[in-house]
């Protein structure tokens, strides 16, 4: 069997979609094969238009281990800008090896692929499952590619010792589409380091909120109950952009017609229309968004839901004065509660949010209104009668930012609402049907289908659907006894989780303990003689790194994961980035060790922070118990 047909055949087997686009593939004959002046003949690949070769046509495959042997140091997370005949490729995977090691190739063109495997056996390589080969890919594809993959487990974690492994020939014909997969990857990054947030202190309001809601948490039902009860109905996002002024009155008479879920902004600016929805997200957990409800009647929030992340302000819950469907987000601390009440995977706003309730409830076609997320014009950021004003300060003070507009090239961002943009289109990018953005205005999302609100009524909405009647037969209330035994079992959480708390700390102690012994026997001796006891520093640093091992632990990551996250994250950033740069090995060391240093002695009063709120969400589920009795 040629190697052509035994590539495709592993190809179709491992690789379908690569396969689907090399079926039928005819090259572009950019490219010639030529054999190099090696005794073993290897191929080399020539550039006709250019006249340039891929490898040095002297030995190309001991060219390429010599350049990879130069700059890697730490072979994690490694990007293939070109798959010229694969050589790079094959010397990573053959000789650089790391147990959380991928290999992500990227190359716009198909030729140099299709070359290469009429050429060699690249069987083993198309099995693997570390590599990934995204060849022939639109630019427009590569930025969810980048996020997904960097959400695989630790990846993240390196992305400062990233290794750029460039084919030279194929960056310097395809300049352009490699400078966007630069811009590209670099968003993804941003984003998913955004995502695990930037301060653990902000990131424990969340918790202690959740504590002081976690009465709201039992008494009420979730959005488990309204799993795809609305599947292939018509759902509509109502935001708050300034677009909302223009088409908010095509919602009369839509109540009973589409399932509208509004972002917690939009209530009042609804109400001055003397319009409702069905159900208002919301996620913010500072007292500002509690504001957002203030002055509401029982009568303005009359079927209407609440659909809040529990990590709200308690303030929250008690300025809407109607009833509550408790939605988690994916947090290892809503796992930990053991509180079933229905996990979301929802991204940065309550917009994000909606969009996420209603592809739960089924809905299909999902359209958006008011979701500008741009300046609109005059620089407003908001519809009028939104609570802090037209024009809100805050945005001003962003950095300003330029989009592709839904009608306009070019429209201005801040980068906050940037954020919410990539968390849609990652949304969109995954949903298994149709999104309308019927904004008309504000920044284009990648995957929507742009129309008129007026245009998708008439398209897409017309039976009645029975919103209110179907929320309400499908929420299963916790009983009395459901409540005191859910309250029992968080008591007794509660409390191992204390003891837990205790466990940890003392292993960090430990850790600081054998620190300080290398920074006195190792470092100290170093820097003064520049001599080092190889076998003592050896075992000191396996003993400091002993405490990384409950960060693993399941326990660990459930109770305090969630907390801690934004900066132990950002430490192993940092110590990945240093053992994966070209200073000496033992001055890496050191530097690792000083790191961990600072990273043992705050995680360490983080967990102790963590406790105090445990010892009080304890306090509030005794006191609750003393008093039904």
């Amino acid at each position: 069997m040629s190697y052509y047909k035994k590539n495709l055949k592993s190809l179709k087997k491992y690789r379908p979609e690569l396969y689907k686009k090399l079926i039928n593939y005819k090259p572009e004959n950019r490219y010639l094969i030529t054999t190099s002046n090696h005794p073993q003949k290897y191929p080399n690949l020539l550039h006709k238009d250019s006249g340039l070769l891929t490898y040095d046509n002297n030995d190309p495959i001991t060219s390429v281990l010599k350049d990879l042997k130069s700059k890697i140091f730490l072979p994690v997370l490694n990007f293939h800008f070109g798959f010229g005949l694969g050589y790079e490729l094959m010397g990573m995977v053959q000789n650089y090896k790391h147990q959380d090691s991928v290999y992500v190739v990227i190359d716009p063109e198909l030729e140099p692929f299709y070359h290469a495997i009429n050429m060699i056996d690249f069987e083993e390589i198309i099995k693997e499952k570390r590599v990934f080969l995204a060849i022939g890919e639109p630019i427009g594809n590569m930025y969810l590619f980048f996020h997904d993959l960097l959400m695989l487990g630790n990846l993240k974690m390196y992305v400062k010792s990233i290794n750029i492994i460039e084919n030279k020939l194929s960056t310097r014909v395809n300049f352009e589409y490699f400078k966007s997969v630069m811009n590209q990857l670099k968003d993804a990054v941003r984003e998913v380091l955004l995502h695990f947030g930037n301060d653990p202190w902000d990131s424990l309001i969340g918790i202690e909120n959740t504590f002081l809601n976690i009465n709201e948490i039992i008494n009420n039902p979730g959005i488990k109950d309204l799993k795809d009860k609305f599947k292939g109905k018509p759902g509509i996002v109502v935001a708050t952009g300034p677009s909302l002024n223009k088409n908010i009155e095509l919602l009369r008479g839509l109540e009973n017609k589409a399932v509208i879920c509004a972002a917690d902004a939009s209530v009042k600016v609804m109400k001055r229309y003397k319009l409702k929805p069905h159900l208002v997200t919301s996620l913010e957990r500072v007292i500002a968004t509690s504001k957002l409800f203030e002055g509401l009647t029982q009568d303005d929030v009359k079927d209407v839901y609440l659909a809040a992340c529990p990590v709200v302000r308690p303030e929250t819950y008690a300025n809407f004065p109607g009833e509550r469907i408790i939605v988690y987000r994916n947090f290892a601390t809503f796992k930990w509660l053991e509180i079933e009440k229905g996990i979301l995977n929802i991204g940065a706003s309550s917009g994000n949010m909606a969009f996420k309730v209603l592809e739960y409830l089924g809905c299909d076609p999902i359209i958006l209104i008011g979701q500008d997320l741009a300046f609109g014009e005059g620089d407003v950021t908001h519809a009028t009668g939104s609570t802090y004003g037209e024009k809100e300060d805050s945005y001003f003070k962003r950095r300003i930012l330029e989009v592709e507009g839904n009608y306009t090239e070019k429209i201005k961002t801040t980068e906050v609402w940037y954020q919410f943009l990539k968390h849609y289109e990652k949304d969109v990018a995954n949903f298994n049907g149709t999104v309308i953005n019927a904004t008309e205005g504000g920044a284009k999302i990648q995957g929507t289908k742009i129309m008129t609100f007026k245009e998708a009524i008439d398209n897409c909405i017309n039976a009645d659907v029975n919103v209110i009647d179907t929320i309400r037969s499908s929420l299963n209330y916790p009983t009395e006894i459901e409540k005191v035994e859910q309250r029992e079992m968080m008591i007794k959480k509660v409390r191992e989780a204390i003891e837990y708390s205790d466990e940890v700390m003392d292993k960090l102690k430990e850790g600081l303990h054998y620190i300080q012994l290398f920074k006195d026997e190792i470092i100290k001796p170093f820097e003064e003689s520049k001599r080092i006891d190889d076998k003592r520093a050896s075992e000191l640093f396996q003993l400091i790194q002993e405490p990384m091992k409950i960060f693993a632990e399941n326990k660990f990551y459930e109770i305090f994961m969630h907390f801690i996250q934004s900066y132990y994250i950002t430490s192993m950033v940092e110590v990945f980035g240093v053992m994966g740069s070209d200073i000496e090995a033992i001055r890496k060391n050191f530097t690792v060790v000083v790191m961990l240093e600072d990273m043992y002695s705050v995680i360490g009063k983080l967990i102790a922070a963590m406790k105090k709120d445990m010892l009080d969400m304890e306090s509030k589920l005794e006191e609750n118990f003393i008093k039904k009795s």
